[in-house]
């Protein structure tokens, strides 16, 4: 009976140690679920990743451009604060584009484009791996330019059987992207964005065909002979590449333009601004004047304004030399313009710069100064003028104050023998005086007065 008693006792222990086997492993499947969420994000976000959206799978993204990788968990489904969220793997990291990471979140740049891919591996409290991954396609960034008509052109029939040729370049469209084009064209340039005339295939060019002055501006300019009229239509190519699953990007061209002939003549016209570079509310007297290769003058034509633009009319010709120069402020120039003219066309020439390149200069008003009175130098300038602000005086090393009444630079001194005096200014094109200086010297039978010699370089040191 003791032996069975003892049997019974084993039995009803190990049917006891057998129950809390069972019980454990019960409470490790009662254990939270963990589950691991990517999410792409623009560098500039913080916080907790899930308040900005949905787990990213596949992400488009632009070469260069800076994003976060960002792991973000749950428990049985429900998001964890960032914060909390270690506490319940082991590790976790992140290969991208062959590359291994243990941070999170991750600051990233693509600096190819290319499809890639974002692999999470998490290990959690089980030592069970948790592995997700993202599809990247890095987007080569999308540009569209005009090659022709070339921005200006102006010999385009304005008769009802007229055509235009429009041709772009399209680069940038990726292996899993799509594209399509839209033309624009318009009278008014303001409007073009709202003015698309069609839906092309981004590989071909377009033909604009018919009539580009309109049924009433034809009848209009066929009752109004004496006026040489000319129209410019205004236009534009806008891009859309594009994926199946809508990822979208897009890029326009810049503005561009082409006119008719003008109507009623045969004359070539001649467009022409110029504007002054650093003119200081100054009067101008602005002079044209328009040579043909032979050198006979064809036009000449003057202006008080700035900015202006002349308008020429000539021959249609070769070689026609355009000049400009001001008649009363010789320090401002120009380079000279050579081009070729068109029967019925307008010739749109570059702006013309009027620019003064030339030192304003500083000369000594007297060479004897009586004691009381100031010393005064000329400031001259034939230009953009002298700049009131930039005008310095030093004797020694001492600055001076100083007074200026155009042209005049007025100011007192205490040193009488053996001191240096230099009157720099600049000009309002910003072009310094020459580096000189002046030196006082006893006077010469003159007690009463203050000597100077000078000018001497400074960069020379000649006397």
């Amino acid at each position: 009976m003791k032996r069975l008693a003892s049997v019974i006792s084993m039995l009803a222990a190990m049917t006891a140690l057998l129950a809390c086997g069972d019980s454990h492993l019960v409470e490790e499947s009662d254990q939270p679920t963990l589950g691991q969420y990517i999410f792409v994000l623009p560098d500039r976000y913080s916080g907790q990743p899930y308040k900005y959206g949905s787990p990213s799978t596949t992400v488009y993204l632009d070469t260069n451009q800076s994003i976060k990788f960002w792991a973000s968990y749950t428990l049985d489904g429900r998001y964890i604060p960032s914060d909390s969220a270690e506490n319940h793997f082991l590790n976790h990291s992140w290969t991208i584009d062959g590359e291994y990471y243990n941070i999170s979140p991750l600051r990233f740049k693509f600096s190819t484009p290319g499809y890639k891919q974002g692999i999470l591996e998490t290990i959690d409290l089980l030592n069970d791996t948790l592995r997700d991954t993202v599809n990247i396609y890095v987007n080569t960034p999308v540009s569209v330019g005009i090659i022709a008509p070339v921005n200006g052109y102006n010999r385009v029939n304005p008769g009802p059987n007229s055509s235009v040729e429009l041709r772009w370049t399209l680069t940038g469209v990726d292996p899993w992207e799509e594209s399509t084009c839209y033309v624009y064209a318009t009278y008014d340039k303001d409007y073009l964005w709202k003015s698309s005339i069609g839906k092309v295939d981004c590989n071909e060019g377009a033909t604009l065909n018919g009539n580009f002055l309109g049924d009433s501006l034809t009848r209009y300019i066929m009752q109004h002979p004496e006026r040489d009229t000319s129209v410019t239509i205004y236009w534009g190519v806008k891009a859309i590449t594009f994926t199946e699953d809508g990822f979208e990007e897009s890029d326009s061209t810049d503005i561009s333009s082409f006119s008719t002939l003008f109507m009623h003549t045969d004359s070539a016209t001649i467009s022409i601004p110029v504007v002054y570079d650093y003119l200081r509310n100054s009067k101008v007297y602005t002079r044209l004047v328009v040579t043909s290769s032979a050198g006979d003058t064809l036009d000449i034509q003057d202006a008080k304004v700035s900015p202006t633009t002349f308008i020429s009319r000539v021959a249609a010709q070769t070689g026609v030399n355009i000049h400009v120069y001001d008649v009363s402020k010789k320090e401002y120039e120009s380079e000279g313009v050579t081009v070729n003219t068109y029967s019925g066309a307008m010739t749109q020439v570059d702006t013309i710069h009027m620019q003064d390149h030339v030192q304003p200069q500083v000369a000594l008003l007297s060479s004897a100064i009586p004691f009381n009175d100031s010393i005064a130098f000329y400031a001259l300038d034939d230009g953009s003028g002298i700049n009131p602000n930039r005008i310095h005086v030093t004797v020694d090393s001492d600055t001076v104050e100083f007074n200026y009444e155009e042209p005049f630079i007025k100011f007192r001194s205490k040193c009488i023998v053996g001191c240096s005096i230099r009157v720099s200014v600049e000009d309002n094109a910003r072009n310094m005086s020459p580096k000189v200086f002046w030196e006082t010297k006893p006077s010469q039978g003159f007690l009463d007065s203050l000597f100077i010699n000078g000018p001497y370089s400074e960069l020379s040191g000649e006397k």
